[in-house]
């Protein structure tokens, strides 16, 4: 296995992946033969090490439970931490010190945030037939897969509603009433890029998103792209205020860019002084005017109107992503609605 650094390494635990960082080791159950040597459990304590051993050995004969490992880690021949196929995290009976605790704690960290695909792979293994079900509920736009934080791998499906009320109130229906409390979003379709790439999606933000798409008329997928290259993937969004920030940023609808930069010509009055002044529209570069538009003011996300047609969505380019500057950015309306949320993201 090719050598890596313990960042490759973290990284790989959050996908349960593989690894070799030298004394750092990540090992994928899934990725090993029935062949493969033993794992070796005997630097824990006995009665930790009987039962580890025992659940790999089940496993490799394909009988699995909710204790059955899927990942471990191990710090030299010390297996610190691993993490069952119900995404628990587990690790040895052992009080540890120097660079075992320090690897321990790493690998803690990165296998109670698991990437969402890898939720979704574990939660359907789970489901087992019943996987094609949900699956088939998760194709309309809008919907999301929730579980409980408590068992990430118990996972439903529900078409989210704008209403943060009313989607909590469906969710609840779905999951035992302890649960419902305390959900994590583990999969959403037509969010654009935000919904794709964000390691995870936060219940507000989502239903933010659709009554931002209801009231502007535009798809989802539209909302999720715009939210992604203003505040990036994975930054702070403040959920309350978004539909006036979106607001702020939205400029409109336009066929193509080229149609934004002649509006831009028009509004600005360059048209109207070329018509008093007898000089044809060919003295503008309207190409160049566009460039520069997109380049420095506006940024253009692709959709499709009620029509059907393809369009593009403008809106203002911010100056600076939420994590970094949470109240102040390129337009003074976005200013003022998130002057609000200064010190309490939700």
């Amino acid at each position: 296995m090719r050598r890596s650094t313990v960042a490759d390494a973290v990284r790989a635990f959050q996908r349960l992946r593989s690894v070799n960082a030298g004394s750092l080791v990540g090992v994928a159950l899934a990725d090993r033969y029935r062949t493969s040597p033993p794992l070796k459990v005997d630097t824990l304590p006995p009665a930790q090490a009987a039962v580890l051993g025992a659940s790999i050995k089940a496993r490799t004969a394909g009988v699995t439970d909710g204790e059955t490992p899927a990942y471990l880690v191990y710090s030299g021949d010390l297996p610190v931490a691993w993490c069952t196929v119900r995404a628990t995290v587990v690790t040895p009976d052992l009080v540890l010190d120097g660079t075992p605790a320090r690897h321990q704690r790493m690998a803690v960290q990165a296998l109670s945030s698991l990437a969402r695909w890898v939720l979704v792979a574990l939660a359907d293994a789970r489901a087992g037939d019943e996987a094609a079900v949900v699956r088939s509920a998760m194709s309309q736009e809008g919907a999301v897969r929730i579980a409980p934080a408590n068992d990430l791998t118990s996972s439903a499906a529900v078409l989210l509603d704008g209403d943060l009320t009313a989607a909590r109130a469906s969710i609840a229906k779905l999951l035992p009433a302890e649960a419902a409390a305390e959900v994590v979003v583990i999969d959403a379709h037509g969010f654009g890029r935000y919904g794709r790439d964000s390691h995870r999606l936060p219940l507000p933000v989502l239903c933010a998103m659709r009554r931002i798409a209801s009231t502007h008329q535009l798809p989802l997928a539209a909302v999720g792209d715009w939210l992604a290259a203003s505040g990036g993937v994975d930054a702070d969004v403040p959920a309350d205020d978004l539909p006036a920030i979106f607001t702020a940023d939205f400029v409109g609808l336009f066929p193509h860019r080229s149609d934004y930069a002649e509006k831009h010509l028009v509004e600005r009055g360059w048209a109207t002084a070329l018509e008093r002044l007898g000089m044809p529209r060919r003295y503008i570069d309207l190409e160049a005017l566009e460039r520069d538009l997109f380049d420095n003011d506006v940024h253009a996300v692709a959709t499709t109107v009620a029509t059907g047609d393809q369009a593009v969505a403008v809106f203002r380019r911010p100056v600076l992503a939420w994590p970094e500057t949470p109240t102040s950015t390129s337009a003074p309306a976005r200013t003022a609605a998130r002057a609000s949320t200064k010190g309490r993201h939700p």
